[in-house]
């Protein structure tokens, strides 16, 4: 029975300790990848232009999280601009993780609504159609 046990417990060491080979990543991938990421964000950007109405949330590769709308559009970053301070921040293209659009219209929310309503009327109409 100990010789079972010590059996059992020596394989289970060995197989704590041994060594699993992970491919590693090359750099040519990595870099390829991050020209990539920067690439879409700044057609991201592009497409949305420029001023209040380009509002923005961005998220750095450091997890920061910066609000605000864009002020101009270089070739390597560009500015955003927090309006409640009136601050004015470079954000290079390289160091944004993602960024997401904040402009929501009044026309969006009201169609939203309105769609919403038509929908639970419609669902009203044809459920006391058959009584």
């Amino acid at each position: 029975m100990f010789k079972l046990i010590s059996v059992a417990l020596t394989s289970l060491f060995v197989s704590m300790i041994t060594v699993v080979p992970v491919p590693a990543r090359s750099p040519t991938a990595q870099a390829a990848r991050e020209t990539q990421q920067t690439e879409k964000v700044k057609g991201k950007v592009t497409r949305l232009g420029t001023g209040r109405q380009a509002r923005v949330e961005v998220k750095l590769n450091d997890n920061t999280r910066l609000k605000g709308y864009i002020g101009q559009i270089a070739e390597d970053h560009f500015t955003l601009i927090d309006p409640k301070h009136g601050t004015v921040t470079p954000v290079p293209y390289a160091q944004v993780q993602q960024i997401k659009n904040k402009n929501h219209s009044g026309t969006f929310a009201l169609g939203l609504g309105a769609a919403v309503i038509g929908g639970v009327i419609l669902v009203v109409m044809t459920s006391l159609r058959g009584s």
